[in-house]
């Protein structure tokens, strides 16, 4: 068999394919989480909280109170402080 795997060269290696894009983070209400997102890496807080109220978990905790405090880690998780 010339058609064989064995007979083919061998996959060029690219570095930037193995490079990701976005980041899959996860979302607290009050502590405790309630969903994740996923956002392009450098995306910044307002566009971490965007996609969060998107989720309807995230939106039903939120619904009614008065958020007083957002922790944003960069990368690693969104912290949502409402009373």
């Amino acid at each position: 068999h010339d058609t064989s795997l064995a007979y083919h060269e061998w996959v060029e290696y690219d570095e930037a394919l193995c490079i990701d894009n976005t980041v899959t983070m996860g979302v607290q209400v009050n502590g405790k989480v309630r969903g994740e997102i996923e956002i392009p890496k450098d995306a910044d807080q307002d566009t971490a909280m965007e996609e969060a109220m998107k989720q309807s978990r995230v939106a039903a905790q939120i619904e009614g109170k008065d958020v007083k405090k957002i922790i944003f880690v960069p990368g690693r998780i969104l912290n949502i402080v409402a009373k």
